[in-house]
């Protein structure tokens, strides 16, 4: 691997960690996006997923006492459930028609909660709902690497602070990226050869979530609400458009 590529990665490791701490995701996608571009296809999903552990752990400790735990247990044991099921069913495959359904949830969850949940006077989902997402999650992490633009707007609720949004998030999604490790392991994926690319990366990411971090604590709940939908659209529109012109 050249200087060049490897700079490029540890960069991007770190602006991205800083977008995630601040807004809560945005981070994996974007960075899975960088390593696909310069890495061979069969690095990506293994590698990224140790990496976001780190970001998303290290997001979880320095936001430990905003973790909403009680939505955490409701997630936890579907989530692996579906990593094991997916595990069982996977095959090298891009499930690429999984993406846009993803872009096209985001705008649809989006538009419902600011135009059709108002008129109803439920913004926020039952708590029940993070067990069939946690399974649902579970399952597509193996396929699709970064899962966040999904999940996040579950966590978009009235109820929490826009620190336990970030916190609760990051908890959740850690568990996920653990999981993928054994799985990538049972499946013949050899992680040694990657681990100074690997830990190059992970020292970029904890930097980048602690500047993350104390950007998130001079924002207002508003702007930072303003700046988590349009993070979303974003991500939305990304993985429409690149199904239709990749």
């Amino acid at each position: 691997m050249s200087a060049g590529i490897l700079a490029a990665l540890v960069a991007g490791a770190f602006v991205t960690s800083i977008l995630s701490a601040i807004v809560g995701m945005g981070g994996g996608l974007t960075l899975l996006g960088l390593m696909t571009a310069l890495l061979p296809p069969t690095w990506v999903v293994p590698l990224h997923a140790v990496v976001q552990l780190f970001s998303n752990f290290t997001r979880t400790l320095v936001f430990l006492r905003q973790v909403s735990w009680k939505i955490f247990l409701i997630y936890l044991l579907p989530m692996i459930g579906g990593v094991a099921l997916a595990t069982s069913l996977w095959q090298p495959t891009k499930m690429g028609y999984l993406k846009p359904a993803i872009g096209l949830f985001i705008l649809a969850f989006l538009a419902w909660r600011r135009f059709g949940a108002p008129r109803f006077g439920q913004r926020n989902l039952p708590l029940w709902t993070f067990a069939p997402v946690g399974l649902f999650v579970g399952f597509l992490t193996l396929f699709v690497g970064a899962t966040g633009p999904f999940v996040a707007p579950f966590f978009l609720r009235d109820d929490l602070s826009k620190e336990e949004i970030v916190a609760t998030k990051a908890a959740c999604q850690s568990i996920g990226h653990a999981l993928k490790i054994p799985a990538f392991l049972t499946l013949g994926f050899d992680f040694q050869p990657h681990l100074g690319l690997v830990a190059a990366m992970v020292v970029a990411v904890i930097l980048g979530t602690v500047l993350g971090k104390a950007i998130l604590h001079r924002i207002s709940r508003p702007f930072f609400l303003l700046l988590f939908e349009s993070v979303l659209v974003v991500m939305a529109l990304w993985l429409l458009l690149g199904a239709a012109f990749g």
